[in-house]
């Protein structure tokens, strides 16, 4: 059984850990003229492939019609384009362009770096299992 104090500890750990991350990706944000949505679709095609608008709405848990709306912005700003599913004529699948691309592998960098300054006193077994954890964490959200 869960401890109350470890849980009460781990809600507040967690409610930080959100505050600073939010705060951070507005700032952020503002400078790439990237939505933080729009950013998780791009990253979510890169790790995926070609995708349609459905799955890509149950993976982020949002509506179809904001999802539709973001994808159509990213197609806008060039970075997406829309291809003709290849076993449902009536459906479309989203895929990165080479600027869509260009903009994670920018983006990746900038993240990668902070990330490094943060944590660059841990040791890569403490990186990997942290990251392991938050993986089983996000994995009970879903």
């Amino acid at each position: 059984m869960v401890n109350d104090e470890s849980l009460e500890s781990l809600e507040l750990e967690i409610a930080m850990m959100v505050r600073a991350l939010r705060t951070r990706t507005v700032e952020l944000d503002k400078k790439q003229e990237l939505k933080r949505a729009s950013y998780l679709i791009l990253l979510l095609i890169s790790k995926n492939g070609p995708m349609g608008v459905k799955s890509i709405a149950e993976k982020l848990h949002l509506d179809i019609s904001t999802v539709s709306r973001q994808a159509a912005d990213l197609m806008e700003d060039e970075m997406l384009e829309k291809k003709q599913s290849e076993t449902d004529r009536r459906s479309y699948l989203y895929d990165i362009n080479e600027k869509g691309w260009d903009v994670i592998v920018h983006i990746r960098r900038g993240r990668k770096q902070r990330f490094s300054k943060m944590i660059n006193e841990w040791e890569d077994t403490e990186i990997e299992e942290f990251a392991r954890l938050l993986q089983k964490f996000n994995n009970l959200i879903d």
